[in-house]
């Protein structure tokens, strides 16, 4: 016989042999047949083939890890399928199970155990979430609110798959995620307001001065949350569907429920805030804005802004704006315009907030800024 057919047939006897090892060390592990164990180079693969698969398992390193298949009846293009496999492969999945292997393996697997439910615990703890499950490595996520939820997991760095499905492959993956999630949260916050007339959301985030979208179905409107996000240096989106071809009224009163509901959620226990804060001229407008986040409501307005309307927002609503926003934000706020134009007059006052804002949402410490020791 030709050396070179001889070689090539030893290293495929040799080969055949390590996957018969592989085999029958990962049965004799899994509690199955060995006839019904095929491996793969990824569970990608098994869609590819189309194998009839009972359960899909990874071992091995988690930068290159080996599939195993178990049939639901044995095959006779297990070999065939096998030809994919490395070498390499076929030697970590070895190592893998080798005793002491299998035992640290054991332990690790334990230890992603433990911090999956502590993962599960605390996503199941946020009202945006109705409920949190694991099915060995992978976790379902039920929505309550699945704009809000999303919102808050971007707000410390997640964005996860539609179906709100996802895998923890490493107990490394698992520390870090619960390490996240158990970590102060950012002062973000998202709100949605539902009503027969809207249908609101609000997010925002203190910390960042982009993304700010708005869309209220009220331009001007629109162009005024604008400039309390810009001056108040925060980030803001709003989206809204509301009865705009009836009135105006609804849509900007709920917003300003909404944003003023999200705020406080942003703000929590309000440790560390600056709590107060401006005055700005407009041409011939000045406007004032007294701000104390002080966990009770009250508004005042002081200024006559002639006309009806600037655009489509009605002159009256800008009193009624900072009203809302004070009954949901839990904080007093003064507002004081004097001028001649309306529309300077209404965006002078807006833009006065944003700046008040700034300065009383700031941190500036870390303790609650009361001698209540509670805002």
């Amino acid at each position: 016989m030709n050396s070179d057919l001889l070689s090539f047939e030893r290293v495929g006897l040799a080969r055949r042999s390590r996957l018969e090892m592989l085999r029958q060390r990962y049965a004799a592990q899994a509690g199955c047949a060995p006839s019904r164990v095929v491996f793969l180079p990824s569970p990608d693969a098994v869609d590819l083939i189309g194998i009839d698969g009972a359960d899909i398992e990874q071992f091995g390193p988690v930068e290159a890890p080996i599939t195993a298949v178990r049939l639901t009846s044995p095959n006779p293009d297990i070999a065939r399928w096998e030809a994919l496999l490395s070498d390499g492969l076929v030697e970590a999945g070895l190592t893998a199970l080798l005793p002491v292997s299998s035992a640290s393996n054991i332990s690790k697997n334990n230890e992603i155990e433990n911090k999956i439910k502590v993962v599960l615990r605390l996503f199941e703890a946020w009202d945006e979430i109705e409920s949190a499950v694991a099915y060995g490595d992978q976790i379902s996520l039920i929505w309550a609110d699945e704009a809000a939820a999303r919102a808050r997991l971007s707000g410390i760095g997640l964005d996860l798959p539609n179906s709100g499905q996802f895998r923890v492959l490493s107990v490394e993956d698992a520390r870090a995620l619960a390490d996240r999630l158990a970590a102060p949260s950012v002062r973000a916050a998202s709100v949605r307001r539902t009503t027969k007339e809207t249908d609101i959301l609000v997010s925002l985030n203190l910390e960042q001065c982009a993304p700010v979208r708005i869309s209220t179905g009220v331009e001007y409107f629109d162009h005024m949350l604008e400039q309390v996000a810009k001056h108040g240096g925060f980030s803001l989106e709003v989206a809204c569907e509301g009865d705009t071809g009836i009135d105006a009224h609804h849509t900007i009163e709920d917003v300003a429920l909404a944003f003023g509901d999200a705020l406080a959620k942003a703000l929590g226990d309000r440790r560390g805030i600056g709590r107060f804060g401006f005055e700005l001229p407009m041409d011939e407008t000045r406007a004032g804005v007294w701000i104390d986040l002080s966990g009770r409501p009250f508004s005042k307005f002081e200024g006559d802004i002639p006309g009806e309307r600037v655009g489509e927002f009605p002159v009256e609503m800008t009193s009624h704006v900072f009203r809302s926003i004070a009954d949901s934000l839990k904080a007093a706020i003064h507002v004081s315009v004097e001028g001649e134009n309306a529309h300077h007059m209404t965006e002078a006052c807006f833009k006065a907030f944003g700046r008040a804002l700034r300065q009383a949402v700031k941190v500036e410490g870390d303790t609650i800024p009361s001698t209540k020791g509670v805002l």
